[in-house]
């Protein structure tokens, strides 16, 4: 948790928010050989480091790699106490990424958060927080569930209009000659480390990525292999990029051979991880009169404007300049059922209580009449137009477009406990950690684990092309469910100290 002044939580949003926004704007800003300079070496996580193999469900797999302590871990550029890299990887074909709390501001460990939910098969610590609850938005089903005034930073969930010119997921068949192949995707802009890729003459971009191997079909055969890869115009005709195990298998076809691609109808929609900064924009109506707020169940009350409480908020809210108290009656309808000068009040079940704190907004809340029916909205706006379905608070890129835009020589090289997510156009997910890997008296400070730029480098490596960093130190914690098993933590032993945690990310079972 880190510890802030109420009073100036605004000031350091802002002022984290411009660094962060200076940082990624260095680092993509500069060739990736300067963006890399003064990284510490990252050790592969091979299979002599591998110490844990399981599977959590379909397509989903939780494996850690443990260096010792002292000098096999010194000698891989990592803490001498030990360190210990956890991932869980899972693809959104067959789950989907969830957001979990019990409540705003409460805090509760990440064991009691995972429990909550009896789809989650895996789930990571998430947003850093203070007493007013997470640093940054939280989104539910579409809706702002959290919000502090101002821009936050958020990763998740995201629903998109499938543009088949941009790419899409697919489980098609690619037939050369009798030999038959899973197609992944179709005029993707960033195929996976894994993956077979039909490009059409539709594609977006003039070139197509390029693959380990690839090939260009015409009138039905191929015309011509690649076997080193190659970045061609699907303009001419169809053009295949593999990557990965097939790789090599692909590379011995011969010119001349029949193809046939069979594909499933376009989604319509496709789910995807994404990473975005978001602003609250709700507000409440009646049929004279309309507020706007500008966060939502944020403790302290925001200085500009109002603050709607909801049933997620736990406890007995501050009281603003005005305070609106809203309930449904009998049909359902929100009714506006008092309007005060600011009260300290808690939320009535189903309804809501609104603060209103700067005068213009307690101006506009007086105007409101017990009795009126209101409409509540709380939308949120994102920078990219992320249509967020679920999304929660996160910290810096460490990863974009394949590429390391951590700026090492602007950053401590310190090896401690980290939390990071990564993704890519696949729909693969990974949820990583890196900490000591045991048990030990630390007087409250985690120690081990890893810096920065080597997360991003794990991540590069599993097939990630874009990651984050979330909150780490005492709030790196990862646990599972293991079938027939049962829930237990993995980034280090289940007796291990836990920290109260505002909210967390979760992989869940579709089903």
């Amino acid at each position: 948790m880190k510890k802030r002044q109420d009073s100036s939580r605004k000031k350091v949003v802002k002022t984290t928010a411009f660094i962060i926004a200076t940082l990624f704007a260095l680092s993509t800003a500069v060739p990736v050989s300067a963006a890399q300079a003064g990284c510490i070496n990252t050790p592969a996580l091979d299979n002599n480091h591998l110490v844990a193999d399981k599977a959590l469900g379909f397509g989903v797999k939780a494996r850690a790699w443990q260096f010792e302590p002292g000098s096999d871990a010194r000698d891989a550029s990592l803490s001498s106490l030990g360190a210990k890299i956890s991932v869980v990887s899972g693809n959104l074909r067959y789950i989907t990424f969830g957001v979990l709390h019990q409540g705003i501001p409460r805090e509760q460990n990440l064991k009691q958060l995972a429990d909550s939910n009896p789809k989650t098969m895996a789930s990571l610590n998430g947003d850093y927080f203070d007493s007013n609850g997470p640093w940054n938005a939280v989104v539910e089903e579409g809706q702002v569930t959290y919000s502090p005034p101002g821009q936050s930073g958020v990763i998740g969930l995201s629903r998109h209009k499938v543009v088949d010119a941009r790419g899409y997921r697919s489980t098609g068949t690619l037939t050369i000659g009798t030999r038959k192949f899973n197609i992944s995707g179709v005029n993707q802009l960033e195929p996976a480390a894994t993956s077979l890729v039909v490009y059409r003459s539709n594609f977006i971009r003039p070139v197509t990525p390029k693959g380990q191997v690839t090939f260009q079909i015409k009138s039905g055969k191929i015309f011509k292999i690649y076997p080193a890869g190659a970045a061609i115009s699907s303009k001419s005709g169809t053009v295949v990029q593999v990557k990965g195990y097939l790789a090599p298998i692909i590379a011995k076809m011969k010119a001349k051979t029949t193809v046939r691609i069979s594909l499933p109808p376009i989604p319509k929609f496709e789910d995807r991880i994404s990473a975005d900064n978001v602003t609250s924009s709700g507000s409440i109506s009646s049929k004279s009169n309309t507020l706007i707020f500008d966060s939502v169940n944020f403790a302290n009350l925001s200085t500009t404007g109002a603050t709607l409480f909801d049933s997620n908020f736990i406890g007995t809210t501050r009281a603003g300049r005005t305070t609106v108290r809203i309930s449904p009656d009998a049909l359902g309808n929100q009714i506006v059922r008092s309007v005060r000068s600011g009260i300290a009040t808690k939320v009535d079940p189903g309804g809501y209580v609104l603060q209103a704190r700067s005068s213009t907004s307690s101006l506009t809340a007086s105007r409101f009449r017990v009795g009126d029916i209101v409409t509540v909205s709380k939308s949120f706006i994102s920078e990219s137009k992320s249509p967020f379905i679920t999304a929660a608070g996160r910290g810096p890129r460490i990863v974009q477009g394949s590429k390391l835009v951590w700026v090492c020589a602007l950053h401590n090289k310190e090896h401690r406990p980290r939390s990071a997510i990564g993704w890519n156009q696949d729909g693969q997910v990974w949820l990583i950690t890196s900490s000591r890997g045991y048990d030990a008296f630390d007087f409250g400070y985690r120690q081990g684990g890893s810096t920065s730029s080597q997360m991003g480098e794990w991540l590069l490596s599993l097939g990630a092309t874009d990651a984050v960093l979330l909150d780490g130190g005492g709030s790196t914690t990862m646990q599972i469910n293991v079938p027939d098993v049962g829930s237990q933590r993995f980034d280090l032993p289940d007796v291990a100290w836990w920290r109260g945690l505002a909210n967390a990310f979760s992989i869940e079972s579709k089903n």
